[in-house]
């Protein structure tokens, strides 16, 4: 009965010794495995994601946080490294407004040219309003046709051919063109009143009168333009008075070109 009690006791004992074994090796068990070192790393990212079939979209700011977590035995540290934010700026282009101004335009039309004017230094293009503008001369003056007829002295208004000449350079005589292509060359001293005079009532030659007598450019007659038989423009000898007339071959009429020689 001893004996059994003591392999009873025995047996007892070494299942104990054996829990306790199995405890230990347990314990070592665990201790190496909190001795061991584990890293983990976690992404958080703050922007959402969408998927849509193969296509994946992200917002325009990404926030990354990395997270080290390090476990050595029973202690534990973490370390969260900063933050990385990236933010696209957005771009606004604002096109310039363009504002375009037409400039006015004034357009000049030019007066109708009734007489050309030639010479040494050039030539003039003159309208009727350019021939009043300059100095004028008046007087009276009549023709003696090549049949002896009369035509009597009534007013005439112009500008002196000297004048005119003078406007291109002067020169010593001049050849006056007419519309119909009619040509008369004027010598300086015919135009300054060298030429034959008549007696307006008898036709009779004479010699002396009272003033000089001059050849201008005429655009006025009686008081008024000249008509179209014969104007606008018509070469005239004129003197202070009614007391002469002249040739009528010397008249030239419809005058357009006046050429200096």
């Amino acid at each position: 009965m001893r004996v059994g009690s003591r392999g009873r006791r025995g047996s007892g004992l070494f299942l104990i010794a054996l829990l306790v074994i199995v405890l230990g090796m347990l314990l070592v068990g665990c201790g190496g495995e909190e001795s061991s070192t584990s890293t983990s790393v976690t992404a958080v990212a703050s922007s959402e994601t969408t998927t849509s079939g193969a296509a994946t979209t992200a917002a325009s700011s990404t926030s990354t946080s990395v997270v080290l977590t390090t476990t050595t035995g029973a202690a534990t540290s973490t370390t969260i490294a900063p933050s990385t934010t990236t933010t696209v700026k957005a771009t606004t282009t604002t096109a310039k407004a363009t504002t375009t101004t037409a400039k006015p335009t004034t357009t000049t039309v030019k007066a109708k040219t009734v007489l050309t004017v030639s010479g040494p230094s050039g030539t003039k293009e003159l309208s009727m309003a350019d021939l009043k503008a300059m100095s004028a001369t008046s007087g009276y003056g009549g023709w003696k046709n090549q049949l002896g007829n009369i035509t009597a002295p009534v007013s005439w208004k112009g500008v002196s051919v000297r004048a005119l000449m003078e406007l291109v350079g002067g020169g010593g005589s001049v050849t006056v063109i007419a519309s119909d292509g009619y040509e008369q060359t004027f010598s300086g001293g015919e135009l300054s009143g060298g030429i034959n005079m008549y007696d307006p009532t008898s036709g009779e030659a004479i010699t002396g009168i009272s003033g000089s007598l001059r050849g201008i450019v005429a655009y006025a007659k009686s008081g008024g333009a000249i008509g179209s038989g014969e104007g606008p423009l018509r070469i005239a000898f004129v003197s202070p008075e009614k007391d002469q007339v002249t040739d009528g071959s010397m008249w030239v009429k419809k005058v357009i070109r006046i050429e200096v020689n």
